[in-house]
C-alpha cells in the first residue's frame, strides 16, 4: 500500500499516549513523521499498527479516531482523484476501481442497491490479516469524509456496515458516522442515497483528473492484477480467506462460508471434494498456519491468539498446537525469539522437549 494512509499517523499514536515508534515497531514498521506519502507501506503491518495502538493505549476507539480526522487530501493519489472527479458519483465509482492500486490485496466496489440507496464496499482480501477491525472502521471514516467533502461536515451515510463485531463504545460509533451501525457483515460498507451521487465536486477537474488516475495506476501496476490472477485456486483461495474472517467467532461452519460466498451449501462441499480437502482440514491446517504467524509476533498475548483462532479457552489452543507440533505454544514463541526454531521443529512429536514447570501454557 502506498503511505499516504498512514499521514499523520505518527503525531496521532503519540495522541493517544502512546510511543510512535515503539508502537511502529512492534507492527513491523518504520514510520517516520516525514515519510512520503508514495513510499511503499506492508498492509499487514499498517493494520497491526492501529491493533497496537488500541492495546498500547486502552483505547478501543482508536480506528474511529483516526478516521473521522482524516480528509480526503490526507489520502494522497486516490484522495485528489476523488476531489478532482466531476461529480460524487464518478469520485465514488473511481475509488472503487482505483483503491486497489493504492492499497494492494483488496477489493472496492460500489453496489447499487434495488431501494434507491448504493453502498461504497471495502475488504482485504490478503491472508494472513485477521487483526483488521480498527482498519475496517478507519477506512469507513476515510470514505465518509469524501461524502463530507461535498456534502458537509454534518452530512451521515444511511447506513456502516462492519464485518468484525463491535469493539469499541456505542457513542464513539455515533459521533463517528451519525448512523446505524450493522456488525457481523459480509462486507464493509458505506451506505447512501444513490440520489446525492449527482452532486458536484468543489474542486471537480477532469484534466488534472486523468493525470491522477495515470500517476496513481503507474506507481502501483501490479496491485489489481494481484486481485485478479491469485497463485492458487481462487476458490480455495478464497475459503481460507473466510476461514480467517470467521475464526474469530469460533470455529469456522461449512454453511456459514457458503452463505458469505453466496453458493449452496452443496455446491461448496461438491468442489471441496473435487480438490480432495475436506473442509475440516481446511479449518485445521489455516488454524495452524495463523497460530503460528501470530505467535511470531512476541507483544500479542497468547490469550487473545487463542481467541482469534476461535478457541475458547488457552487450554484448548493449548491441547491443539501440541497435538500438531508437539510443543506448548509459550516453548515454541521462545524458541524462535531465541533462534531456535529449527531445532524446536526437530523435536516437534517425540516428546523430548524439556519444559519447566510453570512455562507451559
Amino acid at each position: 500500500m502506498l503511505a499516504a494512509a498512514a499521514t499523520g499517523a505518527y503525531q496521532f499514536i503519540r495522541e493517544q499516549g502512546c510511543d510512535p515508534d515503539r508502537v511502529a515497531l512492534s507492527a513491523g514498521l518504520r514510520l517516520e513523521p516525514g515519510l512520503s506519502q508514495t513510499a511503499p507501506l506492508d498492509l499487514a503491518g499498517y493494520c497491526l499498527l492501529f491493533e497496537e495502538t488500541t492495546r498500547q493505549s486502552g483505547h478501543a476507539g482508536v480506528g474511529l479516531s483516526y478516521g473521522r480526522h482524516f480528509t480526503p487530501d490526507m489520502l494522497g493519489l486516490i484522495g485528489f482523484i476523488a476531489m478532482a472527479s466531476p461529480t460524487l458519483g464518478n469520485a465514488v465509482e473511481n475509488v472503487a476501481e482505483l483503491f486497489p492500486y493504492h492499497q494492494g490485496g483488496t477489493m472496492t466496489r460500489l453496489v447499487h442497491q434495488d431501494d434507491g440507496r448504493a453502498r461504497l464496499e471495502y475488504r482485504i482480501m490478503a491472508g494472513g490479516i485477521i487483526g483488521r477491525g480498527q482498519d475496517a472502521e478507519l477506512t469507513m471514516g476515510m470514505f465518509c469524509n469524501i461524502f463530507r467533502h461535498v456534502l458537509g461536515q454534518y452530512w451521515a451515510p444511511r447506513a456502516i456496515w462492519l464485518e468484525h463485531r463491535r469493539i469499541a463504545a456505542p457513542g464513539e460509533y455515533d459521533n463517528a458516522f451519525g448512523a446505524p451501525v450493522h456488525f457481523g457483515m459480509g462486507v464493509n460498507a458505506v451506505v447512501f442515497d444513490r440520489a446525492e451521487m449527482g452532486c458536484a465536486m468543489p474542486q471537480g477537474n477532469v484534466r488534472l483528473l486523468d493525470v491522477l488516475r495515470c500517476s496513481l495506476t503507474a506507481l502501483s501496476p501490479a496491485a489489481m492484477r494481484q486481485q485478479s490472477v491469485p497463485a492458487t485456486d481462487p476458490l480455495l483461495s478464497r475459503i481460507r480467506t473466510e476461514i480467517r474472517y470467521a475464526m474469530g467467532n469460533g470455529v469456522p461452519v461449512l454453511s456459514q462460508v457458503a452463505e458469505t460466498l453466496r453458493m449452496p451449501r452443496w455446491t461448496l462441499q461438491r468442489r471441496l471434494d473435487g480438490m480432495g480437502i475436506t473442509f475440516s482440514a481446511l479449518v485445521e491446517r489455516t488454524r495452524q498456519e495463523v497460530a503460528r504467524e501470530y505467535l511470531a509476533r512476541p507483544t500479542m498475548p497468547i490469550g487473545e491468539i487463542a481467541l482469534l483462532l476461535g478457541y475458547s479457552e488457552i487450554s484448548a489452543f493449548s491441547r491443539a498446537f501440541r497435538k500438531w507440533t508437539g510443543v506448548s505454544p509459550r516453548l515454541y514463541r521462545t524458541a524462535r525469539q531465541a533462534g531456535g526454531d529449527r531445532q524446536t521443529r526437530a523435536h516437534a512429536g517425540t516428546g523430548q522437549v524439556f519444559v519447566p514447570a510453570g512455562q507451559e501454557i
